[in-house]
């Protein structure tokens, strides 16, 4: 009964009458000197105390589920509430649109510029001059100011450097006179980079700043503009 009661579980009789049977059974098992059938008694109260439990939770999540898809005025109330959300989505990008397209409007009527006695006079662009500049020259400068934007350099510095790279003596020295840079500028980065690197006394760093091609003044300005 047991075993039945089991496999129907949602009629919940053959539980019951399975769990009343095995009481029954270790009662008398329990008055005998030898207790012949008690385990099977034992064993038929565990099954039909499974099945009881079994059966009411396969009927709890039936009476659930029936309960979720039997509601039809919850999914109306859900689909009402989203297509209310996207009616005030809608109608908030209106606004907003049609608030920029006011104010659009109104820069384009207050835009001083429209105004024929507003204009500024025309003026031609001037005309840039030719340059002589050659490309091994175009070349050079281009790569120095390459070079300034990577790391900081000494005006001598910077012109070994494009030396090293295979550029003239010449090129190098066009190249250098003929970009912007404030060599003083210069040596305080790169006292900061080797501030960075390592500690330095203020000798030590003037006299580092000196060897990479900074004058006096300069590696003494590098010095100053890290504390030392």
């Amino acid at each position: 009964m047991g075993i039945f009661a089991v496999f129907l579980s949602l009629l919940f009789i053959p539980a019951i009458v399975g769990l009343i049977l095995g009481i029954i059974g270790v009662v008398k098992a329990g008055r005998t000197s030898l207790p012949v059938g008690k385990g099977q008694a034992i064993a038929g109260i565990a099954l039909s105390s499974f099945a009881l439990v079994l059966g009411i939770g396969l009927v709890t999540l039936i009476g659930a589920i029936s309960d979720d898809a039997g509601d039809p005025a919850q999914g109306a109330a859900v689909q009402e509430e989203l297509r209310q959300e996207a009616e005030e989505t809608t109608e908030s990008d209106g606004d907003a649109d049609a608030g920029v397209g006011t104010e659009s409007q109104d820069e384009e009527k207050a835009d001083p510029a429209d105004d024929p006695a507003e204009r500024a006079p025309f003026q031609e662009d001037p005309v840039e001059e030719a340059s002589d500049e050659s490309v091994s020259q175009a070349n050079a400068r281009r790569s120095a100011e390459r070079y300034l934007d990577y790391t900081a350099f000494s005006k001598s510095g910077l012109m070994e450097q494009l030396e090293f790279e295979g550029f003239s003596t010449a090129d190098a020295k066009y190249a250098v006179g003929n970009i912007e840079v404030d060599w003083m500028e210069q040596a305080e980065k790169s006292a900061e980079n080797y501030m960075d690197y390592s500690p330095f006394s203020r000798a030590g760093l003037i006299d580092q700043l000196e060897y990479e091609g900074f004058t006096p003044e300069q590696a003494a300005h590098g010095a100053d503009s890290v504390g030392l």
